[in-house]
């Protein structure tokens, strides 16, 4: 399909030479910049065939199961398990067995039980070229799978274990912000600009409660509990209620965002943070990341990995790890479904790692472990 969207030429070459100077200039964030890239090629495709095409490029489409029997048992397994609000991990789940089953297929496997060691393994080693950085969930997804399969009586039990197949224990560490940093980007704000103002309040927020930008663009009104100084919310993520405590400095930078910008026509709004031009709109977490992106830009903070909106998040929890705070009580802090998560967050602190993560860390000499 085809769709007419320019006139004249000479219009487009305008369009074209002006997006493609902005695209050079780097002063935006990586999402804008794809838009641009996007705006660039559909521009010249106009000057070279006269229209635009509509359809997407690169689009991944859902796999489907060539064998019928082996869809049965896929879609019986989806509700076996059961991942409930686990949406992200009934995606992943998905994806990898339905490659799984249709590399059966293809090894001209046609019941369960023809499964053999050695074509997991080849199986297996097929995804790694593809999902290297991701070979965790795939042979966890795969493991579901072959449980559920020998729990009805349809192949042997495999014994999958990770190290075989090189498994990393431990996802690399992104560092977030130092204390200087924030505190830079807090002065940088100008308390009497209402934008300013808003994202002032919300990187307070996150960085002395850990919320995800998510959660605290869906945070209410209702969920500040001023007389106990506490902020209560269920995350979007894990869906599990944590509460938080509200800093004095924190709240009052709320309090002057709710007295002084938000405005009359939010008044009957629950949420607590609203769009700049649309009082009657709650703020998008696009919204908060773009923002807090300039105000960075603005601060004169060079853009590097763990400066993003996330990294105040991991700042909290290294921060909390730098007085001390025992582990497991970082983990409910942050709302963690899994006390293993936390282990990302405390390792920018090398002597908390070094008493938490283990001995692994740790090179063996001469049968010896050396702190």
């Amino acid at each position: 399909m085809y769709i007419e969207t320019c006139n004249e030429a000479d219009f487009a070459e305008d369009i074209l030479e002006t997006y493609e100077a902005t695209l050079k200039s780097k002063q935006y964030s990586s999402l804008y910049q794809k838009s641009l890239l996007r705006i660039v090629f559909l521009v010249r495709r106009y000057l070279v065939t006269g229209a635009i095409e509509g359809a997407r490029n690169n689009c991944k489409h859902k796999i489907f199961i060539s064998d019928q029997n082996f869809l049965f048992q896929f879609e019986e397994s989806v509700k076996f398990l059961d991942f409930g609000a686990k949406t992200s991990s009934a995606r992943v789940y998905s994806q990898v067995i339905r490659r799984f089953c249709n590399m059966l297929s293809s090894e001209e496997i046609v019941t369960f039980s023809q499964i053999d060691i050695q074509t997991l393994n080849k199986i297996v080693q097929n995804f790694a070229g593809t999902h290297s950085g991701s070979m965790n969930q795939v042979i966890r997804s795969i493991r579901q799978f072959l449980g559920f399969l020998h729990g009805k009586g349809l192949c042997t039990e495999f014994k999958m274990d990770s190290a075989v197949y090189r498994v990393p224990n431990r996802s690399r560490t992104i560092p977030g912000f130092t204390k200087g940093e924030v505190q830079k980007l807090l002065d940088c704000c100008n308390r009497k600009n209402e934008m300013d103002c808003r994202i002032r309040a919300i990187i307070l927020i996150a960085v002395t409660t850990g919320l995800r930008a998510c959660d605290i663009a869906t945070l209410k009104r209702q969920d500040v509990d001023w007389k106990n100084s506490t902020i209560a919310i269920q995350q979007h993520k894990t869906k599990k209620m944590v509460s938080q405590p509200l800093l004095p400095e924190t709240g009052n930078a709320i309090a002057k965002y709710i007295l002084f910008h938000r405005g009359e026509t939010g008044t009957e709004m629950d949420e607590l943070f609203l769009q700049h031009t649309r009082k009657t709109v709650p703020i998008q977490r696009g919204a908060i990341c773009s923002q807090f992106f300039r105000l960075c830009i603005r601060a004169g903070m060079e853009k590097k990995e763990g400066r993003s909106f996330h990294g105040l998040r991991r700042s909290a929890a290294t921060w909390l790890s730098e007085v001390d705070m025992d582990p497991h009580e970082i983990s409910l802090f942050l709302g963690h479904t899994s006390f293993s998560s936390v282990n990302k967050y405390i390792a920018t602190n090398p002597e908390m790692a070094r008493c938490s993560l283990g001995f692994e860390s740790i090179p063996l000499k001469s049968e010896v472990y050396h702190g």
